[in-house]
C-alpha cells in the first residue's frame, strides 16, 4: 500500500513495547486513529518471539525495574486469571545461584526482598536437598580453567516464571483491533521524516535555527504520516534515530537459545525437578556463570542460553550451533553432569537492545516523537509498564499510571539527566 496515510498515532514496531503503547493510548483515547507498522508479517515476530519469555516480578536490584516488572507481571496475571485470556503463564519461579562473593554484592537487596516475602534465600546445604547438581569443584582443573564458580547461595523468586510470547502479542493485537486500531505488516520503515514546525518555504529546510517535528516515516510502501510518532523498533531503533542525530543510548546484541530434549532418566529427572513450584519442573535457573536453564513443560525440553559480552553490536540474529558446544555445554555440564552428551534439538537467535549505562529501559520524547527501547533483555516482563509510560508521553502527561494505581514520572526513563540505579541482575 503506497501513498500517504494520516493518523493520530503511528507506531513503528509491533513487538511488546509498540503493542503496549498503542493499546494504552487507545484505551485512554477511544476513537483516535492508530496505525502500527512492522517489517514482519504479524505482531511479535521479532525479538518478542525469539525471547525466553520469562518474567520476574521483584527479582531486580534496581527499584525502578522492580516497579516496572512488578506492575507489568500483575497486569499479565490479571489478564489470564480475571479476563480469562490464556497467556500461557507458568509460575515456576526463578532460582539465581550465586557464589559467596557474588551473593555479598546483592545481599542487602536480597535480604530486603526476603523480608517482603518476594524471595527465599537458600544456603548450599538446603539446595542440595532439592536440586541434584555439583556445588563444589575441589581439585577440578578444568572447572578452574572454565571459571566455574562454586555455589553457596540460591535466591528463589516466587512471582516469577515464563509465559507464551506469541499469546501476549496476540492479546494486545486483539484488544487494539477491538478499539479500532489498524496494522500494516511487511512494511519496512527506512527513515524518519524531519520537517520544521513552521514551514517558511525556503531551500534546505529545516535549518539549524528552526524547531523541528517528525510527521511520519518513509517506508518501502510509501510515506506514512501522523500527528504523533512512536519508535519501538527493538534492535533496529538506533538505525532510525542515528541519521537524525538522536541518541537512544542502546545498541543490539545477538542472544541465542538452544533446546535439548532429555534422553536419559537423569535428564528427565532434572527437567521435572520437584519441590520448588506447583508445576513440578525445574525453576528458571541462573548459574553463577550467568548461563541459564529454562524447563519448558509444554514441549518437554530444556532451554539453555548465555548472554556473552565479547560480541559485536549488530542486528545479526542467526544462531550458531558452535556457540552451544564452545561456550554453553562445557560449563553447564560441570554443574549438571546428568547433561553429559546432550545435543542441540533446536536453536534460534534474537536481539537484546542493551542499555549499557544502567540496564533500565529507555523511554523519552522529542517534539512529537516518543522512543521506547533499551530493554536489555527483559522487555516482555516490563512491557506493559513501558507502554503506559510511552502512551502518557504521547499525550504530554507528566505522570503515567501503572497497573494497580501506582504512578511514575514520565521522565524517569529519559536519556537527558538520567540518574537511575544500575541493574545487577542482567541475564
Amino acid at each position: 500500500m503506497g501513498g500517504i496515510l494520516e493518523a493520530d498515532l503511528l507506531v513503528v514496531g509491533a513487538g511488546v513495547f509498540g503493542l503496549s503503547t498503542a493499546y494504552h493510548y487507545l484505551r485512554e483515547n477511544p476513537g483516535k486513529s492508530v496505525l502500527i507498522v512492522d517489517r514482519m508479517g504479524d505482531v511479535g515476530q521479532g525479538a518478542t518471539a525469539k525471547s525466553a519469555a520469562a518474567f520476574r516480578a521483584n527479582l531486580f536490584t534496581s527499584a525502578t525495574n522492580r516497579l516496572l516488572a512488578g506492575t507489568s507481571v500483575d497486569f499479565f496475571l490479571h489478564v489470564q486469571e480475571n479476563e480469562g485470556y490464556d497467556l500461557g503463564i507458568m509460575k515456576v519461579g526463578y532460582l539465581v545461584l550465586r557464589s559467596k562473593d557474588q551473593f555479598e554484592k546483592v545481599a542487602e537487596v536480597a535480604r530486603m526482598l526476603e523480608k517482603m516475602g518476594a524471595v527465599r534465600i537458600y544456603r548450599r546445604e538446603e539446595l542440595k536437598e532439592r536440586l541434584k547438581m555439583n556445588y563444589e569443584f575441589p581439585g577440578d582443573e578444568e572447572a578452574e580453567l572454565l571459571n566455574v564458580k562454586e555455589i553457596e547461595y540460591g535466591i528463589f523468586g516466587y512471582k516469577c516464571g515464563y509465559m507464551d510470547a506469541d499469546k501476549l502479542a496476540y492479546y494486545y493485537r486483539d484488544r487494539i483491533k477491538e478499539m479500532g486500531g489498524n496494522f500494516q505488516f511487511n512494511t519496512k520503515v527506512e527513515s524518519i521524516i524531519v520537517e520544521p514546525e513552521v514551514k517558511l518555504g525556503i531551500p534546505r529546510e529545516p535549518r539549524a535555527w528552526q524547531k523541528v517535528r517528525f510527521p511520519g516515516v518513509e517506508t518501502n510502501k510509501g510515506v506514512l504520516r501522523a500527528k504523533n510518532l512512536v519508535i519501538a523498533a527493538g534492535g533496529w531503533t538506533h538505525l532510525l534515530l542515528d541519521p537524525i542525530g538522536i541518541d537512544c543510548i542502546s545498541k543490539p546484541k545477538k542472544r541465542q537459545i538452544f533446546t535439548i530434549r532429555p534422553r536419559t532418566e537423569e535428564q528427565r529427572a532434572l527437567l521435572y525437578t520437584t519441590g520448588f513450584n506447583e508445576e513440578g519442573v525445574l525453576p528458571f535457573t541462573i548459574l553463577p556463570t550467568e548461563h541459564y536453564i529454562r524447563a519448558d513443560k509444554r514441549d518437554g525440553t530444556l532451554w539453555l542460553a548465555l548472554s556473552d559480552e565479547i560480541r559485536p553490536f549488530s542486528t545479526d540474529d542467526e544462531p550458531e550451533e558452535s556457540f552451544y558446544y564452545d561456550n554453553i555445554y562445557p560449563v553447564v555440564v560441570k554443574y549438571f553432569p546428568q547433561l553429559e552428551g546432550a545435543r542441540v534439538d533446536n536453536m534460534w537467535g534474537g536481539l537484546y537492545m542493551i542499555n549499557s549505562v544502567d540496564h533500565n529501559p529507555v523511554v523519552f520524547r522529542r517534539s512529537n516523537m516518543v522512543v521506547a527501547t533499551g530493554d536489555s533483555g527483559s522487555g516482555i516482563m516490563k512491557g506493559d509498564a513501558v507502554g503506559r509510560i510511552a502512551a502518557a508521553l504521547v499525550q504530554g502527561k507528566r505522570e503515567a499510571e501503572l497497573f494497580g494505581g501506582e504512578r511514575i514520572p514520565t521522565d524517569r526513563l529519559e536519556v537527558v539527566g538520567r540518574s537511575l540505579e544500575p541493574e545487577s541482575f542482567v541475564f
